[in-house]
């Protein structure tokens, strides 16, 4: 199989289960029918961390002991699993578990997902491409992501489908992606190029990879995936909250987030990381200001959108990639294994704080803790790139001199 159908197998799969979450935006929504408010959304949510940090966590070990061609197309199927497991509640009126359940079943299959398809992605690249690359990926999951809420909303409203059976598509969806998975990791060599490492203790192994800079990058990614994932799980509610229409901010933020990875992730490389994710913060930070302002103007909730989606949007690939950059070969996959635990420990546990935020305060504060978080996200920018370059040297290679201009 040649490398560009590799490339175009992971891409479709990550769309297809991308879609696939995307349809469960809408919970929110879903619970308030069932006289349930956000506090229970992010309880819900919340579980998936389970399944995620799991997964998530010994996804390297099942490579090692199974191989990555075997492993690849897991993730896909249990969150097909995970979906069905959602339909079966809404019809059958199960109880509060059935919904965890659900939900943890889904977190694990979106984690190892999350998790295996950088590094699936990696084995077909070369060199110090994998910034573009790792861009190129994410946009997929971007576009999926943000154009199921907006189909949701229009069957929903036209068709008259409801919840459950939106529940069965996500779930037939994403089956379909694991069978495609499943064909492209049966049918390619690329996945026998990834050989990780002798596994060291969890403990140890963290410990190692946190002392180099990778370290600074996974504290990065920790604000920033709390600021766009409060934005994205609870964008339903908040909407209705200020009277707006919330396929207006996926519609407009998707197109952002797309548009600015197919056109600008080419020249963005260019740049230096320390030029290009300190602005793309001072965006991120203005989208947050003018989301307050949302409610006076379905204009003003389009261009923060649309601001964040350029934003955020490009930022998260260039910090994934500049963690594995910082991160010597042999431990490359394990350090976008613990990028993507800490980027799931946020992604499901800050929605739940999130919510009870804006139940108890409402969102215009839970909006200025949003803030608040990307403001810290852009001090660790700036004091990570005010680091001199010769420690900053001995950080990446403690073990051997070298030059790091490359990279800052």
């Amino acid at each position: 199989m040649k490398i560009e159908t590799v490339r175009l197998g992971l891409y479709a799969e990550r769309l297809l289960v991308a879609f696939a979450s995307g349809i469960f935006l809408t919970l929110p929504l879903y619970f308030k029918l069932q006289g349930q408010n956000e506090v229970f959304f992010g309880q819900i949510y919340a579980a998936g961390a389970i399944g995620a940090l799991l997964f998530v966590s010994i996804g390297a070990r099942l490579v090692r002991k199974f191989g990555l061609r075997k492993i690849a197309p897991l993730g896909s199927g249990l969150f097909a699993l995970g979906s069905a497991c959602y339909f079966f509640a809404a019809t059958s009126g199960a109880s509060t578990w059935a919904y965890a359940a659900a939900s943890l079943i889904q977190g694990a299959g979106w984690g190892l997902l999350f998790t295996l398809g950088p590094i699936c992605m990696s084995s077909t690249v070369k060199g110090n491409d994998h910034a573009h690359f790792f861009t190129m990926y994410a946009a997929y999951s971007t576009l999926g992501m943000g154009a199921a809420p907006i189909f949701a909303k229009f069957v929903t409203l036209r068709h008259a489908m409801s919840f459950a059976t939106l529940f069965a598509t996500a779930a037939a969806i994403s089956l379909l992606a694991c069978c495609l998975a499943a064909y492209v990791a049966w049918n390619n060599t690329f996945y026998e190029r990834i050989k990780l490492a002798p596994s060291l203790s969890g403990l140890k192994e963290f410990k190692k990879i946190m002392k180099l800079p990778s370290g600074y990058f996974f504290a990065m990614v920790l604000c920033g995936a709390c600021v766009y994932s409060v934005l994205i799980n609870l964008q339903t509610t908040l909407a209705a909250a200020q009277h707006l229409d919330y396929t207006v901010f996926y519609a407009c933020y998707s197109l952002a987030v797309v548009a600015s990875r197919f056109v600008l992730s080419k020249p963005l490389g260019k740049l230096k990381p320390a030029v290009s994710i300190k602005w793309l913060m001072v965006l991120t930070i203005a989208a947050l200001g003018l989301m307050l302002e949302a409610g006076q103007s379905a204009i003003c909730y389009g261009v923060a959108a649309s601001l964040l989606g350029l934003g955020y949007g490009l930022l998260y690939p260039i910090v994934q990639a500049q963690a594995a950059v910082h991160a010597p070969d042999h431990l490359r996959p394990q350090t976008l294994v613990y990028f993507s635990l800490i980027y799931f420990a946020a992604m499901y546990l800050c929605p739940c704080l999130g919510a009870a935020v804006a139940v108890a305060y409402g969102y215009g504060a839970l909006l200025a803790v949003l803030i608040a978080v990307a403001l810290l996200e852009l001090l660790l920018v700036l004091y990570f790139y005010r680091v001199p370059a010769r420690q900053l040297n001995r950080l990446r290679f403690p073990d051997a001199a070298g030059s790091a201009s490359d990279v800052y």
